[in-house]
C-alpha cells in the first residue's frame, strides 16, 4: 500500500503498520449514500432499521450465518488507533484483527467476510466459506461495503455483494453476526435485506436502543449535580443505603425502576463543558467520594472506552492539581468520564500469575449464558478469559455466593432491558463484576458490584466457542473447561507458524490458535478438565510461544512491564 498520512489534531501522521487504509465516510457521504441506495435519509434509515432488522440471538451452528467482524464507529476503534500514533506507539489495527478473530465464531458453511492475509489465513483453517472484500482503502469493513454497493448497478452487485445477497435469498432464516449495530451496519444491512428481497433480516447483535444508547458507563451513575439533590447532610451509616438512593438518580433507575449492584460513583458529562466547569465536576465528583463514603482513592474510567485503555486507577481524591489534570484528560479525549471508588480487588495466584477478581458474566445467543469468566489482564487491560462455573469459582478464590450475586447482578440487567411489555433486543454483550474491598464506610467487607458494561460483542465469546470445541471434541459437556489468552505474534509469526507452534504442546489437555495477524494481535487457548489447569497451561504455553521466538511478549516476561501496557479488545 502507498504511503498514506492522517491528520490529527492540526498534526499529519504517517499511517504505518496497518492492513487497511484510514479513508472513512463522513456523515454527509454516509446520508447521501443512504439516498441512493434506499431512497432515504440516515434517520429515516434508522426507523427503518427498527422495523426490517430483527435482534436475533441464535446459537453457532443452529441456522446458517454471515459472520461480519468489522470494527465498529460506536467503539470509536479508528480513534483509539490514530491517538496511538500521535503518541508515537504502535497502533492496534483493530480491522485486521477484528476480522481475523471473527472467523472463529462461524460454524461450517457459514460466510465470513473480510479482508488482509490474517484473514485469509483463518478462513483457510476454518470450515467456513470466505467473502473477500478486495477494498482495502477504507478503515472499516462496512464503508468498504457501502462504497462497492454503490460503484455498481443494484441489478449487478458487486461479486462479494451478490455472494451475501444470494446467501439471503436462497436461505432467509440466515443470521448476520457483527459486532455492533452501528449506523453504517445498519445502512448496509438493510440494503443487502432489500436486495434479497426479505421482509425481515434476523442479525446477532443487539438492538440500537442497548447498543447506542445504554452501553456507556454513565447510565449506571448520577452526576454530582443530580447526587447533591439527595438535599442536606447525609448519614453516614450504612454505605449500601446511601448506594441505592443515589442509584434512584441514574439515567438507568429513571428509565426501568431497576436496582443494579454498583460502586459508589458519578458520570463527568463532556457535552458543552469549558476546562472550568470540567474542573468543578471532576472536584465535585471527588467531594462526594470523600464527604459520603470517606474513600481516599478514584479511579477516572472513559465511559465509552473501546478497552482498559485511559483509565486512571488510585487516584487521590484530595489533590486538586491531579484532579484538574483529569478534568484537561477529558477535555483533551472530548469523552465523557466517570470517577468511582477506587477497588483495591480480592486476588488469587497461580503458579507465576495472579488473578485479580473481577469475573464476567455474558448474556449470549439472546439469554443469560451459563458460568462466567475470570479475566486475565495487564494492569486493567483484558487480556484474556477463562471459564469457571460455580462449582469451579473458589479454584480461584470467589466463593459460591459472589458468584452467584454476579449472575444475579446479570440477569437484572437483562430483565430490565425485556420488562414492561418490551423487549429491546438484547442478544449479547457481558459485564464486569468487581470483587473487592473499597475502604473507608465500607471497611474491609468485599463488594460484590458491575463495574464496566460492555453490551456487544467481546472477548467472551471466544472462550465459549473453544469451549464448545472442545466439549464437541471430548463428547461430554461436564469437566471441560477452557481458557483464551491474547498474544503479540512476531512480526514474521503468521497463523500458520503459530498453528504449528501450538501444536507442539506437551503437557496434557488441548490447546489452539485462534488468530494471528503478525506484529501486532494474536489468540491462543487451552481446553482442560480443571478451569485453573487451563488458565496455568494457556500462560505456560504464552510463555514457551515468547521463548521460543514466535512472540514479542509473554505476561511472565517481566521485560514487557517497560513497554506500557497494550491494549486489546475485550
Amino acid at each position: 500500500m502507498a504511503a498514506q498520512t492522517v491528520v490529527h489534531k492540526g498534526r499529519t501522521l504517517a499511517w504505518e503498520g496497518f492492513c487497511t487504509g484510514p479513508e472513512l465516510l463522513s456523515h454527509a457521504e454516509l446520508d447521501g449514500l443512504s439516498r441512493r441506495l434506499l431512497g432515504i435519509g440516515l434517520a429515516a434509515a434508522e426507523v427503518a432499521a427498527e422495523k426490517e432488522l430483527r435482534p436475533s440471538g441464535v446459537p453457532r451452528g443452529a441456522v446458517p450465518a454471515i459472520v461480519l467482524g468489522t470494527a465498529s464507529t460506536l467503539k470509536g476503534c479508528f480513534e483509539a488507533d490514530v491517538a496511538k500514533l500521535a503518541r508515537g506507539a504502535s497502533p492496534d489495527d483493530f480491522p485486521a484483527y477484528s476480522e481475523a478473530r471473527s472467523v472463529y465464531l462461524a460454524a461450517p458453511g457459514d460466510l465470513v467476510v473480510g479482508r488482509g492475509e490474517a484473514w485469509r489465513q483463518a478462513v483457510a483453517a476454518s470450515e467456513a466459506v470466505p467473502v473477500e472484500v478486495d477494498e482495502p482503502r477504507y478503515y472499516y469493513l462496512t464503508h468498504a461495503l457501502l462504497t462497492l454497493a454503490a460503484s455498481e448497478p443494484s441489478e449487478r452487485p458487486a461479486p462479494p455483494l451478490a455472494l451475501l445477497i444470494r446467501q439471503l435469498r436462497d436461505v432467509p432464516a440466515t443470521v448476520v453476526r457483527l459486532f455492533a449495530m452501528d449506523a453504517e451496519a445498519r445502512l448496509l444491512l438493510l440494503w443487502l435485506k432489500r436486495a434479497a428481497g426479505l421482509d425481515v433480516l434476523g442479525v446477532d447483535a443487539n438492538g440500537p436502543e442497548v447498543a447506542e444508547g445504554w452501553n456507556r458507563k454513565t447510565t449506571l451513575y448520577p452526576t454530582p449535580e443530580a447526587a447533591r439533590t439527595l438535599g442536606g447532610p447525609v448519614s453516614p451509616g450504612e454505605p449500601g443505603a446511601l448506594l441505592d438512593a443515589e442509584f434512584a438518580l441514574t439515567p438507568f433507575h429513571a428509565e426501568f425502576g431497576v436496582v443494579l449492584p454498583r460502586l459508589p460513583g458519578y458520570s463527568i458529562s463532556r457535552a458543552g463543558a469549558d476546562e472550568k466547569s470540567m474542573s468543578r465536576q471532576v472536584r465535585e465528583a471527588a467531594g462526594l467520594l470523600v464527604e459520603r463514603y470517606g474513600l481516599e482513592l478514584g479511579c477516572f474510567k472513559p465511559a465509552e472506552a473501546l478497552t482498559g485503555d485511559r483509565i486512571r486507577t488510585a487516584v487521590p481524591l484530595a489533590d486538586a492539581d491531579t484532579l484538574d489534570a483529569l478534568a484537561r484528560q477529558a477535555m483533551e479525549s472530548e469523552e465523557d468520564y466517570v470517577l468511582e471508588a477506587h477497588t483495591h480487588y480480592l486476588r488469587h495466584r497461580v503458579p507465576g500469575y495472579e488473578f485479580i477478581l473481577a469475573p464476567s458474566v455474558h448474556v449470549a445467543a439472546g439469554g443469560l449464558a451459563e458460568g462466567g469468566t475470570v479475566q486475565i489482564t495487564r494492569g486493567s487491560v483484558w487480556e484474556g478469559s477463562v471459564y469457571v462455573d460455580e462449582g469451579t469459582c473458589a479454584r480461584f478464590g470467589i466463593t459460591p455466593e459472589q458468584f452467584r450475586t454476579a449472575r444475579e447482578g446479570m440477569a437484572g440487567l437483562y430483565e430490565a432491558f425485556r420488562g414492561a411489555g418490551r423487549d429491546l433486543g438484547f442478544v449479547k454483550g457481558g459485564v464486569d463484576f468487581a470483587i473487592a474491598r473499597l475502604g473507608g464506610r465500607f471497611g474491609s467487607t468485599p463488594v460484590v458490584a458491575m463495574q464496566d458494561l460492555n453490551l456487544s460483542s467481546n472477548g467472551a465469546e471466544y472462550v465459549r466457542a473453544l469451549l464448545a470445541e472442545a466439549r464437541e471434541r471430548a463428547g461430554r459437556r461436564d469437566g471441560v473447561y477452557a481458557a483464551t489468552k491474547v498474544v503479540r505474534p512476531a512480526a514474521d509469526t503468521d497463523l500458520k507458524r503459530l498453528e504449528d507452534g501450538v501444536q507442539r504442546r506437551s503437557s496434557q489437555g488441548w490447546a489452539r490458535a485462534i488468530t494471528a495477524v503478525p506484529g501486532r494481535w494474536g489468540l491462543i487457548g487451552v481446553a482442560s478438565s480443571c478451569p485453573r489447569e487451563a488458565a496455568v497451561e494457556v500462560l505456560e504455553l504464552e510463555e514457551r510461544l515468547h521463548r521460543e521466538g514466535m512472540l514479542r511478549t509473554s505476561l511472565r516476561d517481566e521485560s514487557v512491564l517497560g513497554e506500557g501496557e497494550p491494549v486489546f479488545p475485550g
